[in-house]
């Protein structure tokens, strides 16, 4: 029998067997080799994104400060034209590139002519340098003050950043054609308002690497009050009761050109006794006994005269004394509800459940106001019962926070003074160059923006601000009592409700009826040169007047100016200097 010769050598098996392990371990070897660098791929990519999210919230400090420094602190650099230089269409070097080049209609023909980054200005290159960033990018940056600025991000590198603006300097537009992008001018030329949008382009780096970043955000100003000019002399969200001799002088384009508008209430005018309306005319042209109409810083003052005096024509509305209700064009109100006609000239406001979603009187009067959102109708009754959630405001200064609705927070970001309701023990809130005392409530000295927080009465015999210097006064109701007004205002004045929730029938926080649940008392000698806007119930007892005064008011809209505000999806990281 014949053996295999194959068995006979076992070692030639051997030789294989080494080979196959040779290779087992070489192929070990590159899967380690791979996954080594596997892992040493993604350590660069966590380090590059650590990197790549630091930068970016350092170039967000950017945009903070330069909206702070340009806006805030140093506003003057948007007043003098010499600073600014135009961008032209085709221009994408920092920072007129971060602009659009998408062209717009300037002339209302329906055409797009003229590049919008062709309209706006940047900052004329200076010496400026920032360690960091290159030259061409530091010479058109606004100048922060280093000591403010961030120098390590939040993962320890150094970092470099700064911030340049790009200006729209708001422009009337040439021609009334409907829907008309908005228009840019040349700073200081005839036709451009005091508005601007500003775009802050914001660039970051951290130095030696790579890693940078930059951010685009435009904001724009709206004023900080809402149309002082249009406002009636008394806006009220509560019923009216008029007793004595209640004086109104009539805004007489306040419903639109030529439509005089005395009181605007979203419930019932009660009147008794002589109360009058009419126009500045009757006013002051028909005097009578001591009253005597004298020019006062660019306006007429009278405190006592009347819309009734022997020869005067008759009045706008309630001609004749007693209960006798003639309401005449220029009053506004409730009888009943919205499916009511009323027994005025007018119709019943609609402003109510059965005439929702159409609400003709404000359901928020302090966003009436101020143009900011306070109170909400959670009920679809068009009245805001509700307030809003509290928001957290810092003190700029101290860096105190606290929760605070927002109609507070923003009376703290921008009133002049605050009177605190314990003046022995202030919110830490308030800026030490905020805080004022009760002496404010008695000064023809006092103006601007003026916010009592508690015990906000008027006495006799004063005069609180001037037609060339007149006040806002935002005086909070007492819980439980009234504000009560008997000197002379030049300004506007805001009764503002302190609860939050507010009552329907009342138009505050009161559940019953005047005296005692008023949120208003004007007592004999009280005299409103300008506006009246009040959340609740307002009595008035005595001799006195509510005067529309467009030339206090004009003076109110140009002193406070305007407020800067980001705009809605202004932001973007498109772009890369």
């Amino acid at each position: 029998m014949r053996v295999n010769p194959n068995f006979d050598h076992p070692g030639r098996q051997s030789g294989a067997v080494l080979l196959v392990a040779v290779l087992l371990l070489l192929l070990a070897g590159v899967m380690t080799v791979f996954a080594m660098n596997v892992g040493l791929f993604e350590q660069r990519s966590t380090g590059n994104d650590l990197r790549a999210k630091a930068v970016n919230e350092v170039a967000e400090a950017g945009l903070a400060q330069g909206f702070e420094y340009l806006m805030r602190q140093h506003s003057e650099l948007l007043e003098d034209a010499s600073l600014w230089q135009k961008c032209t269409a085709t221009d994408i070097s920092f920072p007129c590139g971060a602009i659009s080049a998408a062209p717009i209609d300037t002339d209302g023909d329906g055409t797009a002519d003229t590049a919008r980054r062709a309209t706006m200005y940047r900052l004329h290159a200076t010496s400026h340098t920032i360690p960091g960033l290159d030259n061409a990018l530091a010479n058109y940056m606004l100048e922060l003050e280093e000591t403010s600025k961030i120098d390590t991000a939040a993962n320890g590198a150094s970092v470099s950043y700064g911030v340049a603006p790009v200006v729209c300097f708001m422009a009337r537009p040439a021609t009334s054609v409907a829907n008309l992008p908005i228009q840019c001018g040349a700073p200081g030329a005839s036709g451009v308002t005091d508005l601007k949008a500003v775009t802050f382009v914001s660039v970051a780096k951290i130095p030696g690497e790579s890693a940078s970043a930059t951010l685009v955000q435009t904001l724009g100003e709206y004023p900080t009050l809402n149309d002082p000019m249009g406002k009636p002399p008394i806006t009220a969200s509560g019923s009216a009761g008029v007793t004595g001799t209640l004086q109104i002088v009539t805004n007489p384009n306040a419903g639109g050109p030529g439509v005089p508008v005395s009181v605007w209430n979203r419930l019932n005018i009660t009147k008794t006794g002589t109360t009058n309306t009419c126009y500045a005319d009757e006013f002051f042209r028909y005097t009578q006994g001591s009253a005597n109409p004298v020019p006062y810083q660019g306006t007429i003052r009278c405190d006592d005269c009347r819309c009734d005096a022997n020869g005067a024509p008759a009045t706008l509305s309630y001609d004749n004394s007693g209960n006798l209700q003639a309401e005449g064009i220029d009053i506004l109100d409730v009888e009943g509800d919205s499916r009511d006609r009323g027994t005025g000239t007018n119709y019943n406001v609609r402003s109510d459940q059965y005439s929702y979603p159409t609400c003709e009187f404000p359901p928020d009067l302090f966003r009436f106001v101020f143009g900011v959102r306070a109170w909400n109708d959670t009920n679809n009754d068009c009245f805001g019962e509700t307030k809003l959630a509290n928001v957290v405001y810092q003190n700029p200064d101290s860096g105190a926070t606290g929760s605070v609705g927002p109609d507070e927070a923003h009376l703290y970001a921008n009133a002049d003074k605050i009177i605190p309701a314990d003046p022995s023990n202030p919110s830490p809130l308030i800026r030490a160059s905020q805080l004022g005392t009760a002496a404010l409530l008695s000064s023809s000295a006092t103006a601007g923006l003026i916010w009592c927080q508690a015990n906000c009465d008027i006495g006799s015999n004063v005069q609180v601000g001037t037609p060339e210097a007149p006040v806002i006064l935002v005086l909070d109701r007492p819980g439980t009592g009234s504000v009560r007004i008997q000197g002379v205002v030049f300004g506007m004045i805001f009764i503002r409700e302190t609860g939050t929730t507010m009552n329907p029938a009342t138009g505050s926080s009161g559940t019953g009826a005047c005296p005692s649940n008023c949120s208003l008392q004007m007592n004999a000698g009280a005299a409103i040169y300008g506006a009246l806007v009040l959340q609740g119930q307002m009595n008035v007892n005595g001799t006195s007047a509510v005067i529309h005064d467009a030339t206090v008011l004009r003076t109110i809209a140009e002193n406070e100016g305007t407020t800067p505000a980001t705009l809605p999806g202004a932001w973007n990281d498109q772009r890369s200097y």
